[in-house]
């Protein structure tokens, strides 16, 4: 057994954690991330899984950063000096209809707004103030996302003040985006159908869009007309590669292939990591972990660590987003897909292959979401997917005039009837059919496919639930809420423990903002 010291280990390298290594660097620590998969990346990987298609990249879990640019680590830790290149993709985001009609959301919201306009006069106008609103609402909850939720500093504080008064006379209209749900403040605003089922499928929420407080889930909508939106080139694993190699340019360490099976502890204080080899790395000052808090405070802390009120609190951390679970097929292509029948529809000059696409009903996703708490899945044409042709804005992706399909279904069972196991294969066909109807040649080209279910992602990705967002994300887990009460200022009961990740505030999504934060905290907690 050796014994290594430094002053902070991270668990686990993905985005978060490496971000927060790299602020701790900064300050002059010495740090090691460990991470229990051979590479980097934790949900923000590029993989090549396909046995009949070596060449096409896939990018197993998140493959847009939208809200990246609305966080410090993007400008301050200056990733382009360290191989971070990124091609700007406007609109960012493309709704498809079933009827061969689209929405594009553009940085100019005034763009979205003309393209409305086709369908409705007064969904373009509703649309306007919509975008407004959600851009104070934007403005005010960035701002807070910056700082501790229960700690937080005097100067982000005051600045979130700020814009509170200057927006005061919004403000009901701005908290009802946080007690309503999607379904509420679609009815209240929108009348067109294809508009309508645009928005639904624009949500993005993991649980019915019906459900009280679903509406802070067009929160990530608000950063579409904020920033443009920027694809990392050679798929989303481009950031934590930029990250690791700024990290270790500075100093810093890493360890791949080190899963952790222990917290080491003497005297109440976390002193340590043990390795699943029995290798024991020592720490002269803290333990940053980065996966799921979960896994953190149940499993890799000793029985009875923590005291027994947040234990409990601990236990009833929801990860399982209502019985609702995702998938993701990644398909590899001989060839490059067509989206014609939309195209035509267009009659502007927007490649419609380039952006993110959007796809999904409000009578299907109502369906999808009643089946997936029900154990069933979706039917054919109820998908709700979030599509990516990730090799028409990065030809890096795959081999020359041969493309490569992201597909993420946002909503499936948790636990479908018969299992994954048995029903994989059955949910990833439907989800193929399904998205034939859009783009043109997608069986035909088809030369592998690689296809992951929830139970999936939490075994790759060391995941509880394989809850891509490790703990669900509702206003009941927001802010000073998450993940629990007595948890939410990254630092917990045990001395020298500290917690970050996508089950920490602002939550979910290729922020590097929790990484951010907790190492704000922790740097301060030990000075």
């Amino acid at each position: 057994m050796s014994d290594k010291k430094y002053d902070v280990a991270v668990i686990g390298a993905g985005h978060n954690g490496l971000v927060a290594a790299n602020y701790l660097v900064d300050a002059g620590l010495r740090v090691i991330v460990i991470e229990a998969c051979d590479e980097i990346g934790g949900l923000t990987a590029t993989r090549y899984p396909f046995t009949l298609a070596p060449d096409h990249a896939s990018n197993p879990y998140s493959v847009d950063a939208f809200f990246w640019d609305s966080f410090p680590p993007s400008w301050e830790l200056e990733l382009h000096n360290y191989g971070l290149q990124r091609v700007a993709v406007d609109p960012g985001h493309v709704y498809l209809h079933p009827s061969g009609a689209s929405i594009g959301y553009w940085k100019d919201a005034s763009k979205t707004i003309a393209e409305i306009r086709r369908y409705s006069e007064q969904d373009a106008h509703a649309y306007a103030r919509f975008a407004d609103v959600l851009g104070k609402l934007s403005d005010i909850f960035l701002t807070l996302a910056k700082t501790s939720p229960v700690k937080p500093e005097p100067a982000v504080l005051w600045q979130a003040a700020k814009l509170a008064v200057r927006n005061r006379k919004d403000l009901k209209e701005i908290g009802s985006f946080l007690a309503l749900s999607v379904s509420e403040i679609i009815d209240e605003r929108f009348k067109h159908p294809v508009v309508r089922d645009a928005m639904h499928a624009t949500a993005g929420a993991t649980i019915p869009n019906n459900a009280s407080s679903t509406g802070i889930c067009f929160l990530w909508l608000g950063t579409m007309h904020r920033h443009v939106s920027s694809r990392p080139i050679g798929g989303v694993q481009a950031i934590p590669n930029a990250l690791a190699k700024r990290l270790q340019s500075k100093g810093g360490e890493i360890q791949t292939g080190a899963k952790v099976v222990d917290i080491q502890m003497q005297g109440g204080r976390a002193t340590g990591v043990i390795l699943e080899d029995g290798q024991v790395i020592s720490v002269n000052k803290a333990v940053l972990a980065s996966c799921d808090p979960v896994t953190t405070l149940s499993k890799l802390l000793p029985s009875g660590a923590l005291p027994e009120d947040i234990q409990r609190k601990v236990d009833s951390i929801p990860q399982d987003n209502l019985g609702i679970g995702q998938m993701k097929v990644d398909v590899a292509l001989s060839g490059r897909l067509s989206l014609e029948r939309h195209q035509k529809e267009r009659k502007d000059d927007v490649d419609l292959r380039i952006p993110s696409h959007m796809i999904g009903t409000e009578a299907g996703m109502a369906r999808t979401f009643a089946r997936s708490q029900a154990g069933l899945l979706p039917l054919h044409g109820d998908f709700s997917l979030w599509p990516v042709i990730t090799t028409a804005a990065d030809p890096s992706q795959g081999p020359e005039g041969q493309d490569s399909l992201y597909i993420y279904s946002a909503v499936a069972p948790l636990n479908p009837e018969g299992g994954w196991e048995a029903r994989r294969d059955e949910a990833a066909q439907t989800i193929i059919e399904t998205a034939s109807e859009y783009y043109e040649g997608l069986k035909e080209l088809e030369l592998d496919r690689a296809v992951l279910s929830n139970e999936d992602i939490g075994r790759l990705a060391h995941v509880s639930a394989g809850n891509i967002t490790h703990v669900d994300m509702t206003l009941s887990r927001t802010g000073p809420l998450r993940p629990a009460v007595g948890l939410s200022d990254y630092k917990t009961p045990i001395e020298g423990l500290f917690i970050t990740g996508a089950g920490t505030h602002p939550g979910g999504g290729i922020t590097g903002g929790p990484g951010y934060v907790s190492a704000k905290r922790l740097l301060k907690s030990i000075r």
